[in-house]
């Protein structure tokens, strides 16, 4: 399983309700008749991260069987009946950057209120794999790890997602970025 994730905020005039009330329409009409191999999107309120200019922010986790699903996803997240939807949120958003997931540990789900971890690792680990599981089974029950596919934009490598007093034990050279979440809207994707 792939995420798309992409992270936004709204001009600063616009208000949170409206913006929120934009974001949740644009969620429904995906849910409503959705393209091949989306598995369901959600979207989180978030606190402030470094790629939001060290503002709280929006944060939308967009679930796919496999990449070659993107392609019919953003066809259709932009058209059609969607055009309208896609058009009211994109006319408040002041910025916004995106980043392509896969799943490599657990199985994703996460609580209303949940905390990822954005993870580096230091230049020369190669085994990452074995350190981020034993990160991770350190974390406790319902924690899952996701690794960036590409660099599309400012995310971290490894998102660590769990429940919302998430504590990592990093290992020398690791570093972490902590953002809270609360899941404005979810239908069809427990993420």
């Amino acid at each position: 399983m792939r995420a798309y994730i992409f992270w936004h905020r709204p001009y600063e005039d616009v208000a949170g309700a409206a913006y929120e009330g934009a974001l949740a329409a644009f969620h429904e009409s995906l849910a409503a008749a959705p393209a091949p191999g989306f598995l369901g999107s959600a979207a989180h309120r978030i606190s402030a991260t470094p790629w939001l200019g060290d503002r709280g922010g929006y944060e939308d986790w967009n679930l796919v069987e496999a990449s070659w699903a993107l392609d019919p996803l953003n066809q259709f997240a932009v058209s059609g009946p969607m055009r309208a939807v896609h058009s009211q949120i994109a006319g408040l958003m002041d910025v916004g950057y995106g980043g392509l997931y896969n799943l490599v540990l657990g199985d994703g789900r996460s609580a209303d209120r949940s905390r990822v971890c954005w993870l580096t690792r230091p230049r020369g680990v190669a085994d990452h794999g074995a350190v981020l599981e034993k990160i991770c089974n350190g974390a406790g029950e319902g924690t899952s790890c996701w690794r960036r596919q590409m660099v599309l934009g400012p995310g971290r490598e490894f998102a660590v997602v769990g429940g919302a007093d998430l504590r990592l034990d990093l290992p020398d050279g690791w570093d972490g970025v902590y953002v809270d979440r609360e899941r404005l809207r979810g239908e069809g994707a427990d993420r």
